[in-house]
């Protein structure tokens, strides 16, 4: 029988596995060359201009590079934060108060290097020793610091909750973990996204998928063949390239079986199981070309949008499920996905052009993902109303589509800022990934409101 010496000895190693995970993560993450060029070396600018500021020219041209972002001491600061086994609310505002420490004291250690760069004895004492002593040392009381206060919080909010009565008596509360991990995944996925959309390992996988597409439209009697990445058949060539595949369904799947893999082999089996199983997916999603006119117009639509909309329907479909049992979740699911392709059927193209008023010009938009963005976002938030959450009142249901209208103008002005002044434009596969997304992450921000409001005794 396992003393309490053993158990804290397992919680301290397990802490220490996923410190080292999460860090490896981070450190990772930031090595990305898209991460590099769109977020470490601004943020590393800004430090430099900020201890120019303060600390005047450096006597001697010092070269700030991206060995001088504190990239790396935040990495580490990172990882032990969301490594601590505390809330997620902690856990967020603990790598928020680390992060500033750091930057703040890395912008100090650029400013002091400039003040001694004519002096090499000072500079390489400063550069080599005290600063990386200080920055460690900083970091390492930061972090044990924060840990007694999240684990003091933590003890008071627990104390609290055991004095409330339940809100909905039987019902669990959302998943955080699959949360967290879906909101990660899909971080990772879009800042990974130069690595896998020029790949050419992922072009021959699409080549392959193509080609399975046309045997497997062949065996079912429609002509149809391929020569490299594109499908022909009768209406018309499909081409199917590294974009087509890159599916956001991806990230949520990994965030699904992480979140809820209860032993190391179903979880390895899952991840294993995600190649095929998207190969297979891939493979299906270009047999809509063979629906004929009268149930589909406009099949190229439905293939660049296949992924979206399967994920929108599994996500409503699980949302009934944690919900319900049985039948009844299957009747709230089904019910839920015919409110929201009605609300985008009907009255979808009157709310587009509302939500996308302030903004005016159009955006480059080739797969017409933006367009259809805003009516899908609205349907996707009522179905999961509809199938999960109608129980946490009307006003919440009001205060989640107030927020989702908010982040949708605010998010075209956004993109249309950065077209107009910095040439950026936002991927397919980041628009499609946050149509899911949002709403899903509204959702679950207001039902754990809802229970967080419970009254008390």
């Amino acid at each position: 029988m396992p003393t309490d010496t053993a158990r804290g000895r397992t919680d301290a190693v397990k802490f220490a596995l996923r410190g080292v995970a999460w860090s490896l993560g981070f450190f990772g993450l930031l090595r990305l060359s898209w991460t590099e060029a769109h977020a470490v070396w601004p943020l590393t600018r800004v430090q430099a201009a900020v201890a120019a500021g303060l600390f005047g020219t450096s006597a001697l041209p010092v070269e700030v590079t991206l060995a001088c972002s504190g990239a790396d001491a935040l990495a580490l600061c990172l990882g032990a934060v969301f490594a601590y086994p505390v809330g997620w609310r902690s856990r967020l505002a603990g790598a928020a108060g680390g992060a500033a420490l750091i930057l703040g004291l890395n912008t100090l250690r650029i400013g002091t290097l400039g003040r001694v760069a004519a002096s090499p004895a000072w500079f390489s004492t400063l550069h080599v020793y005290v600063w990386p002593a200080a920055l460690t040392l900083a970091i390492a009381g930061y972090v044990f610091a924060w840990m007694r206060l999240a684990d003091r919080r933590q003890a008071l909010a627990e104390t609290a909750l055991a004095r409330r009565e339940p809100f909905l008596a039987g019902r669990p509360q959302p998943t955080r973990r699959f949360v967290f991990f879906t909101a990660a995944f899909l971080l990772l996925f879009s800042a990974a996204s130069p690595l896998y959309l020029e790949s050419t390992g992922v072009l021959a996988l699409a080549g392959f998928i193509a080609r399975a597409a046309a045997e497997t439209l062949g065996i079912a009697g429609v002509s149809a063949h391929a020569a490299a990445n594109v499908l022909w058949t009768t209406r018309g060539s499909f081409l199917v390239t590294q974009e087509c595949i890159s599916t956001p369904l991806v990230p949520v799947y990994l965030a699904g079986i992480c979140a809820y893999s209860t032993t190391w082999r179903r979880l390895i089996l899952g991840v294993l199981a995600t190649l095929p199983l998207f190969i297979a997916l891939g493979i299906v999603r270009l047999l809509v070309v063979a629906l004929p006119d009268a149930v589909m117009a406009s099949p190229l639509f439905f293939v660049h949008a296949f992924y979206q909309l399967l994920l929108a329907a599994v996500v409503v479909f699980l949302a009934a499920l944690w919900r319900h049992r049985g039948s009844a979740a299957f009747g709230h699911a089904l019910v839920g996905v015919i409110v929201g392709v009605l609300f985008v059927h009907l009255l979808g193209p009157f709310y587009t052009s509302v939500v996308t008023y302030p903004a005016r010009v159009p955006l480059d938009d080739p797969q017409g993902a933006i367009a259809f963005l805003p009516a899908f976002q609205v349907g996707l938030y009522l179905a999961l109303w509809v199938a999960a959450y109608v129980a946490v009142g009307w006003k919440r249901f009001l205060a989640g589509l107030a927020i989702l209208v908010l982040t949708q103008t605010t998010g075209l002005l956004a993109l249309h800022a950065l077209a107009s002044h910095a040439g950026l434009t936002a991927g397919v596969t980041d628009v499609r990934g946050w149509a899911v997304a949002g709403p899903l992450l509204i959702v679950a921000a207001v039902v754990k409101g809802a229970w967080g409001a419970q009254p008390s005794r």
